[in-house]
């Protein structure tokens, strides 16, 4: 399901992962979300998010395939909703 303020990428399988153990780390314009493996202690990457007011559906697509996860671009009215905020209209 797309999220209406930030483009996704998925590198790992949400159910890969101890509940309750994910985080969220702003790094620049970029959000990492982290958890837990099951049966690990340490944090692992599990997805990007890509605020719209940062990234451009192309951008963030490209850092996405870079790493080697699945994209999903963001909802379209809150991507034409940000850009007429953009405009001042």
């Amino acid at each position: 399901m797309p999220y209406p303020n930030e483009h996704a990428c998925r590198i790992r399988d949400p159910g890969d992962f101890q509940p309750k153990s994910f985080r969220r780390i702003a790094q620049g314009k970029l959000n990492i979300i982290i958890g837990r493996l099951k049966g690990k202690t340490t944090t692992t990457t599990q997805a990007f998010r890509y605020p719209v007011d940062n990234w451009s559906e192309a951008e963030a697509k490209a850092h996405c395939k870079e790493q080697g996860g699945r994209f999903e671009a963001a909802m379209d009215s809150a991507i034409r909703e940000r850009a007429r905020q953009r405009r001042g209209g």
